[in-house]
């Protein structure tokens, strides 16, 4: 217990750090450092839990997911903050009152293209090595190489971009609120569903996975996530995002829990209990953000079409 305290409190540091420096400095150094993390992410699924040894197997995906995240993060944040400006410059209805954006930007312009070109190349290269390297490889692993690194890299962009999001309709950055939001739909929801459930949970969830969650404890854990998401709210003054986030929270738990049964089931399907050892006490980073792969999308899918 001790060690895991501490672990926590150095990556709360770090995270915190980055924060600070990404938010006050430059948006790219939480871009790099999301980069660097998806890329461990990749490196873990590839090494530890797929047990695939030959190096290119490791790098490769790590550099591709790596790079994803770099282009599609720049490409969803620079593209928020065109909407943001759109949706103030209708609100206001002053074209004074919102510097619009009139620079061209050719990698804004074409980073769609470039995500395919590089995502092809990289299906390409996944081909040939696993002809090189069929007599080692099974479906699954096959299908891990080619699909996991393009999931992980979405994701976590879209959790950067989510961070880095300026919201013009306040003329300041809310990307702390949003994560707090994720956090809070993964994290609160987990600690809630495992106090109730230790204290009324019965009725098994999904014993064959996970034995010790329960229904008991996933609604404690959803209603959790509403009084602190109802809190957070509050606290920033978006009074107008009460009833939203209050909706939101049953099926962005629900994707959390689903995220974190699914790396459950990768981890039992072969053999392990953790998917690293980076973070002393906590496993590895894909088992600290696997719920917070499936909801970041989801709360940028929400901001995208105004509903948060």
């Amino acid at each position: 217990m001790k060690q895991r305290i501490i672990s926590g409190v150095v990556m709360g540091a770090i995270v915190a750090l980055v924060l600070i420096l990404g938010l006050n400095i430059d948006g790219i150094i939480i871009t790099i450092f999301l980069a660097a993390i998806a890329a461990i992410a990749t490196w873990e699924l590839t090494f530890n839990a797929l047990g695939i040894k030959w190096l290119p197997f490791q790098i490769i995906p790590m550099v591709y997911t790596a790079g994803s995240v770099w282009i599609i993060s720049s490409w969803l944040s620079d593209t928020m903050v065109e909407i943001f400006r759109i949706r103030a410059y209708m609100e206001n209805d002053s074209i004074e009152s919102i510097e619009m954006n009139t620079v061209w930007d050719p990698f804004k312009e074409y980073a769609p293209v470039i995500l395919m070109v590089v995502t092809a190349v990289y299906f390409i290269t996944m081909a040939i090595l696993s002809l090189v390297k069929q007599a080692e490889l099974d479906l699954t692993k096959i299908f891990s190489l080619c699909a996991m690194p393009l999931f992980i890299s979405f994701a976590f962009a879209t959790l950067g971009s989510v961070i880095t999001i300026q919201d013009f309709y306040n003329t300041a950055q809310n990307g702390i609120y949003y994560l707090l939001l994720i956090l809070n739909f993964s994290s609160v929801c987990d600690m809630g569903a495992y106090f109730v459930g230790v204290s009324l949970g019965k009725t098994k969830l999904c014993p064959q996975i996970s034995p010790k969650k329960t229904v008991e404890g996933a609604l404690g854990g959803m209603v959790s996530s509403a009084i602190v998401g109802l809190v957070i709210t509050l606290c920033f003054g978006l009074y107008d995002k009460i009833l939203p986030v209050l909706l939101l929270t049953i099926p962005f738990c629900v994707a959390g829990m689903a995220g974190d049964l699914f790396a459950s089931i990768i981890k039992r399907k072969v053999g392990i209990k953790d998917y690293g050892n980076l973070i002393p006490g906590h496993g590895g980073v894909l088992d600290r953000v696997d719920s917070i792969l499936f909801i970041a999308p989801l709360v940028f899918s929400a901001i995208f079409i105004g509903i948060l």
